[in-house]
């Protein structure tokens, strides 16, 4: 069996129990095909050195000093590369591949590593996080373009993110495969009329800045003026402060008859409860991927989403919802679009999934798509 060393930040350990699944999915369902090795990184302000803690089999949480705001960020992730190295002779691990979950971060270590061990590496290229990292980082746009060269194989998160790093440092779209993150929800339920212009959004309320909630609230609002019984469900959850902002955007806009808070959405429910909406709707300012997006899709619900963000150039935006441009008054046209073209979205959603344009985005096909490149780059 090929060894996989994985290096992430987005992998839940002790450390940092509450991160991202997305990782972890990737690596459980194709455990029976690889032998992963993990490694999951964890930044500590202003601190020196490297920390291990084992917490399983071939799983080691690391804590790294570094300063926050990026400064000294490659110097000091050398001393991480150095770690996991000599951890992997002392344990007698030798990778096959190297897989570098972030190009901004982790891709640094990879290069390092697979340059030392003579050994192919994989990176991915997760939106808006490296974006921001590399943008503010130019200094360091050498190790970006040869992180990238180097890479037998790059898996950004969209056909977007390959777009915006293709202008930024150059890139060869030949190694260039979207591997989108596994959801939990990938079972298509058949559209439903909704019975009238009920719209439904999902997040973490402690991120509704980035989000864009205010601005979706003051598009509804807009909305009803001639669609009068237009309705928003907010689900999700959140800290105390953010849940009192977020009520007062509503109450500041007037809007407390038309957007309701719902709370978290009911375990074992999803399907059914975004099954009876008009749209799932979420004009975010940036978006690395958004789970949600696809989820709601399986749910055969159409989608408002951001044009160069998220799930753009993965669909049509005719076929599954409407693309938001960025301005505000677009949010105001893709809400009464959605509303207007209720049916025939719905049945488009239908008809992507009978003939399997949505296959990508289940589970066995995001693994089939990984299990492709990574035996392309091993030769099997």
């Amino acid at each position: 069996m090929k060894t996989i060393v994985h290096v992430t930040c987005d992998f839940p350990d002790p450390m940092v129990g509450a991160k991202t699944r997305s990782v972890q999915n990737l690596v459980e369902n194709t455990a029976g095909h690889y032998r992963h090795v993990v490694y999951s990184l964890n930044r500590a302000n202003w601190k020196t050195g490297v920390v291990p803690l084992k917490f399983g089999v071939d799983r080691t949480a690391l804590s790294y000093g570094a300063p926050p705001k990026g400064l000294f960020h490659a110097s000091r992730l050398k001393p991480v590369a150095a770690w996991i190295l000599d951890d992997l002779r002392a344990n007698g691990v030798s990778p096959d591949v190297i897989h570098g979950h972030k190009l901004s971060v982790e891709g640094l270590i990879a290069l390092d590593m697979s340059q030392a061990l003579a050994r192919p590496f994989v990176c991915d290229i997760w939106g808006d996080t490296d974006l921001k990292i590399c943008e503010a980082r130019r200094d360091l746009a050498p190790k970006w373009k040869a992180i990238l060269n180097d890479a037998a194989a790059i898996f950004p998160c969209a056909p977007w993110a390959t777009d915006k790093f293709e202008a930024l440092f150059g890139i060869d779209r030949a190694k260039a495969t979207v591997l989108p993150p596994i959801v939990k929800h990938d079972t298509f339920t058949e559209p439903t009329a909704a019975g009238g212009p009920r719209l439904v959004t999902l997040f973490n309320m402690n991120v509704h800045r980035r989000k864009n909630f205010a601005g979706l609230v003051a598009a509804v609002n807009e909305v009803a003026k001639s669609v009068p019984d237009v309705t928003l469900d907010v689900w999700g959850v959140g800290g105390p402060e953010a849940l009192s902002e977020v009520t007062e955007i509503i109450a500041k806009a007037g809007a407390g008859g038309r957007v309701t808070l719902k709370g978290p959405l009911p375990e074992g429910e999803f399907e059914s409860v975004l099954n009876g909406y008009v749209a799932f709707v979420m004009p975010t300012l940036r978006e690395t991927f958004g789970m949600v997006f696809v989820e709601a899709l399986f749910c055969g619900l159409p989608i408002l989403y951001t044009q160069g963000w998220s799930v753009d150039g993965l669909f049509k935006p005719e076929e599954v919802g409407y693309a938001w441009n960025g301005q505000p008054d677009d949010v105001v046209r893709g809400l009464r679009h959605l509303i207007a073209n209720e049916q025939p979205l719905k049945a488009s959603i239908a008809a992507l999934h009978a003939r399997g344009g949505l296959d990508p985005y289940k589970r066995d096909g995001v693994v089939a798509t990984y299990r492709g490149v990574i035996d392309g780059v091993l030769g099997t």
